[in-house]
């Protein structure tokens, strides 16, 4: 694996927006694969049978041709995360909390940085349990200096630009994003967090874990860290 790719920035380069391009890859028609041919070609073959039976002995008077139609067309705006096409993802019914785009904005609004997304984000979505099982890895420390001898503290990791971390903290941060993307599905949360549905940082996620088996250098090499402003999604229908 490249230098450059693993110096590349956890969160850099990808929008956590589900109506944008790149998040239209990934959304799903929703579809029941159920075997109905059988059943469909009898509903096919009554419903013919039927509709001979009314012509022959049944009056049907025909409608004037001036006669307005009695069923109302109804146009239904696409909720927060659908899309107008019919299909959907895990935002539809949801609306986005934000966190802003500066750190006193931020904490204005109430927002907490998050290590584990190296993100600040809205309380609703702050996750102290995750957080803290990412800390029992002992990789997880910032540094001021790609050289990594100027440690920082949470507090100023959570207001510069950027900050360094080692290889196996990059790794330790994409496996546990994973697995708290993986509770959040199936446990239908209420509210979560942009980055886990962020397509982006799936896809950045996935092929880092690839190429990293690629890796011969230790895993204290160093991996640059951008911080962040991450939104909330928080569920309509609960």
């Amino acid at each position: 694996m490249s230098t450059d790719s693993v110096r590349r920035p956890f969160l850099e380069g990808y929008s956590d927006d589900p109506e944008k391009e790149e998040a239209r890859r990934y959304v799903r028609v929703q579809t029941r694969r159920s075997n109905i041919l059988p059943y469909l070609f009898v509903a096919i073959v009554t419903s013919l049978l039927w509709s001979v039976a009314i012509l022959f002995f049944v009056d049907i008077p025909r409608a004037s041709s001036s006669t307005s139609p009695t069923t109302t067309e109804e146009h239904h705006e696409p909720s927060h995360g659908s899309l107008a096409t019919g299909r959907y993802n895990i935002t539809t019914n949801a609306h986005r909390l934000s966190c802003g785009n500066s750190v006193s904005e931020a904490k204005s609004l109430g927002c907490k940085y998050d290590l584990l997304l190296n993100n600040w984000v809205p309380e609703p979505c702050f996750d102290k349990e995750w957080l803290d099982e990412y800390k029992e890895d002992d990789s997880w420390g910032g540094y001021a200096d790609e050289a990594m001898t100027q440690r920082m503290s949470v507090e100023e990791m959570s207001e510069t630009d950027h900050y360094w971390t080692s290889l196996r903290d990059h790794v330790n941060h994409c496996a546990m994003m994973w697995r708290k993307q993986f509770w959040a599905l199936y446990e239908e949360r209420k509210a979560f967090d942009t980055v886990i549905a962020s397509p982006g940082h799936t896809d950045h996620c996935s092929q880092f874990l690839i190429d990293v088996t690629d890796n011969s250098r230790n895993w204290t090499h160093p991996t640059k860290t951008s911080m962040g402003f991450a939104g909330c999604w928080v569920r309509d229908d609960r």
